[in-house]
C-alpha cells in the first residue's frame, strides 16, 4: 500500500508540474489562478461550518479542502455563496470550485465538471418529533401532500428538485439550515433535507431535540466536487489527490471525526 500511495504521489506531482497546479505557474486557464484556489461554500453543518466554541471555520469538507490543495501546494480561499447561484458564482471565476456536500445531477453535469462521488447521501424529512408517525414510505408522496402542509427546502438544492419531483410546490430559503428554524417556529411545517445534516443537527443531543427526521424512500444521492466545464484538469488533480487521501487513511480519519 506505500508504494502505491508513494506512487500515486509522484505521479500528482509530476500533473501538478505539468498543468499549473503550482504557485509558480500559469494556471489561469484550469481555475487556480495565482496558485490559489477560491472554493465556494454555503454554512452547512457538517460540511462546512464555524465552531461555536472558537469561531474557527471547521467541517468535513473544509478539511478535506484544505488537505487537498496542500497536496497540489497551492493557497486556498473560501469564499461563502448563494447556493442557488453556484453555476454563475463558477462561470464569472468568484470562486474556482463547489466544494459544499454538492449532488450530482444530470443538470449541474451539463454545466460544470464534476469530480466522482466522493459521498454518499439522501434526503429525509425534518419535523417535530410529535409529527414522525404521519411520514411513511408508503403514504401518499410520502406524507408531503398534506392539505396545508408548507414544506421548507433550500432553493436550488437537492431537497428543492426531490419535492418539485414530487408535484409538490415547496417554499425555498436561503440555507438547509434555515429550514429547521421554519419548522420549529409554526405548525404545519416540515423540511427535506441532506441526511448528512439531519443526522448532526436534529434529534436527542443535538441542537435541535425537538426535531427529528424520517428516513423515507427518497433515492440515494452523491456529492461531487464542482469545477467550471473547461477545467477539467483541475477536476482530474482533485480526485487524484483525494485517492491518495482515502489510500493514507485520511479521508477515513475525517469521515469519523464528523460523521462517528
Amino acid at each position: 500500500m506505500k508504494k502505491i500511495v508513494t506512487l500515486m504521489l509522484t505521479l500528482l506531482l509530476a500533473f501538478s508540474a505539468c498543468f499549473g497546479l503550482t504557485a509558480c505557474s500559469k494556471s489561469s486557464d484550469i481555475g487556480v489562478g495565482d496558485g490559489k484556489l477560491v472554493i465556494g461554500y454555503t454554512i452547512y453543518p457538517p460540511m462546512n461550518y464555524f465552531d461555536e466554541t472558537d469561531n474557527s471555520f471547521v467541517g468535513f469538507d473544509t478539511e478535506l479542502a484544505i488537505k487537498v490543495c496542500e497536496l497540489l501546494n497551492v493557497q486556498y480561499e473560501f469564499k461563502e455563496i448563494v447556493w442557488k447561484n453556484k453555476v454563475m458564482s463558477l462561470n464569472s471565476k468568484e470562486i474556482d470550485v463547489v466544494w459544499n456536500g454538492m449532488t450530482i445531477t444530470e443538470e449541474l453535469s451539463q454545466a460544470m465538471s464534476i469530480t466522482n462521488p466522493y459521498l454518499e447521501n439522501k434526503q429525509v424529512i425534518v419535523c417535530k418529533v410529535a409529527d414522525a408517525e404521519k411520514f411513511s414510505a408508503s403514504a401518499t408522496k410520502k406524507g408531503l401532500d398534506a392539505t396545508g402542509l408548507e414544506v421548507l427546502v433550500e432553493t436550488g438544492s437537492a431537497g428543492d428538485s426531490t419535492v418539485k419531483g414530487l408535484g409538490i410546490t415547496p417554499t425555498g430559503v436561503s440555507a438547509q439550515k434555515d429550514t429547521l428554524l421554519e419548522v420549529k417556529s409554526g405548525s404545519n411545517k416540515v423540511a427535506v433535507i441532506d441526511k448528512l445534516m439531519a443526522d448532526v443537527l436534529v434529534g436527542e443531543g443535538s441542537a435541535n431535540p425537538d426535531l427529528t427526521y424520517v428516513d423515507v424512500d427518497f433515492e440515494v444521492e452523491y456529492f461531487g466536487i464542482g469545477c467550471r466545464a473547461q477545467d477539467t484538469a483541475t477536476t482530474f488533480a482533485i480526485e487524484k489527490a483525494i485517492d491518495i487521501l482515502k489510500a493514507n487513511g485520511t479521508f477515513d480519519t475525517l469521515l469519523a471525526k464528523y460523521f462517528g
